[in-house]
């Protein structure tokens, strides 16, 4: 019985620990989406590439937790859209880079509410 209830706090322990990630994640991606928003309609291409690579760095830094529950197919998709966002800033291709820049932060927003425990889904 002392290891059954062992085994359910750890993994109660875990999981808290994973939608706490996943949703520091949403927090940071958030704040670097708007700086990027930001320097985007200041056609700061310089201050883009350099947000770009921290929500790189952020992204890796939490990936290992996304990768637990989250579909590989969707995890490859927002890399491959975020190396094509940081290609599309580096040309300064402005109406590429916007298009896939929408489609990353969607992709990234939508992490929290895949992954997440919200009352709208038990009902």
């Amino acid at each position: 019985m002392v290891a059954i209830i062992c085994i359910f706090v750890l993994l109660v322990g875990f999981i808290g620990f994973h939608f706490y990630q996943i949703r520091k994640l949403d927090k940071d991606v958030s704040r670097i989406c708007e700086n990027i928003e930001t320097r985007f309609d200041e056609n700061n291409w310089q201050e883009i590439q350099n947000q770009l690579d921290q929500l790189q760095q952020r992204w890796n830094k939490s990936r290992f937790w996304a990768c637990l529950t989250i579909d590989t197919a969707q995890i490859e998709e927002i890399e491959i859209s975020m190396r094509q966002s940081m290609k599309y800033a580096q040309i300064g291709a402005r109406e590429d880079f916007i298009g896939e820049f929408i489609m990353l932060q969607m992709q990234m927003k939508h992490l929290p509410h895949q992954e997440g425990f919200s009352i709208e889904e038990l009902l």
